[in-house]
């Protein structure tokens, strides 16, 4: 009966680590594919936003991982969001513009979260090119929020690294949605 007890455990343990091994394979090598053609830090960054989700050491398909990765976005959209929301709230803005500007950038990142949802649901029913194009969507939120900081107006944004992230994150299931569904075998 004792053995029995040992070979259980020794059984739970070992598939524990071999799932945690398939999840890290399939990270590195998806995060090596997504970043071909990112700059040279992005594989780097690939991998730790996947380690530092729980639900990625689950993933046992390119499928799972890119919505967690979709996940991930969603919950850096929502801090950011959140990081505005306080500036406002506590008026630590520069100018009148700039409170505007903030606003208008709460409306970019709400229509960014929705374009997330819209992606995942697409993804989730194998749309995968609408899946790609709602998820691209969410990618200008960051992008066009800065944008309207340095256009003419000369206001300096208080959330640019934050936007730089959210903009990276949200690439993330992008690349590898592209590289696993949308991309042509023969490219």
């Amino acid at each position: 009966m004792e053995f029995l007890i040992y070979q259980v455990v020794f059984f739970l343990l070992f598939n524990g680590f071999e799932a945690n091994g398939v999840a890290d394979s399939l990270i590195r090598d998806s995060c090596k594919n997504a970043s071909k053609y990112e700059e040279p830090y992005y594989y780097n960054f690939c991998i730790k936003s996947f380690k530092e989700n729980p639900e990625s050491q689950k993933v046992r398909n390119i499928d799972d991982l890119i919505v967690v990765g979709v996940k991930n976005a969603m919950k850096n959209m929502t801090n950011v969001r959140g990081i505005v929301e306080k500036i406002l709230k506590e008026r630590k803005y520069k100018t009148r513009l700039s409170e505007k500007l903030l606003r208008e950038c709460l409306k970019l990142y709400s229509e960014g979260n929705d374009s997330l949802i819209k992606g995942i649901q697409y993804f989730k029913v194998r749309n995968y090119k609408r899946a790609h194009g709602n998820i691209n969507d969410a990618r200008y939120a960051p992008r066009t929020c800065e944008m309207k900081f340095n256009g003419d107006n000369n206001q300096t944004s208080p959330i640019t690294k934050e936007n730089d992230i959210l903009f990276d994150l949200v690439g993330i299931p992008i690349s590898l949605n592209f590289e696993a569904h949308i991309m042509p075998p023969d490219v």
